[in-house]
């Protein structure tokens, strides 16, 4: 009886690096849905723009373990006042102290004391953490024997 030896190595790394992108991605979806929701339940849509565009990208670049990862947020340049809040209301006492006035966009003044942050994304990834593992394993595991 002779014995066969076959080296499935590269054919290995190459089916984990593709499980290790839809694990990302799957992930992804579901913290970035989490974050959605957590925007409109905080009743913060009146444009729209920001719960609309959360949105993830995979960067694939040595900067990362295993040289992948997700970025998962929203571009618009007011999401993080939404997240850390402004004002007498920001996070570890960083904003300024005694409200300040601003005119809408039709021109009406405005006074405020500042944002009360909502934590959309730190809550999105708390929230879904167990789905997203549960994610992870079912998709790292695919065609592995």
């Amino acid at each position: 009886m002779a014995i066969k030896y076959e080296n499935n190595f590269s054919k290995a790394m190459e089916l984990l690096d593709e499980n290790v992108e839809g694990a990302l991605i799957a992930g992804s979806e579901l913290v970035r849905s989490q974050a959605k929701a957590n925007v409109t339940a905080a009743d913060r849509v009146d444009t729209g723009r920001l719960r609309d565009n959360i949105n993830y990208k995979l960067v694939k670049d040595g900067n990362y373990t295993g040289g992948m990862a997700s970025q998962i947020g929203s571009p618009e340049e007011y999401a993080i006042y939404n997240e850390f809040g402004t004002g007498e209301f920001a996070e570890n006492g960083a904003g300024r102290k005694g409200g300040w006035f601003y005119h809408s966009p039709d021109g009406t003044p405005h006074f405020t004391k500042g944002l009360t942050p909502i934590k959309f994304m730190r809550n999105a990834f708390r929230d879904t953490k167990q789905e997203v593992e549960a994610a992870y394993q079912q998709e790292l595991g695919k065609g592995m024997k």
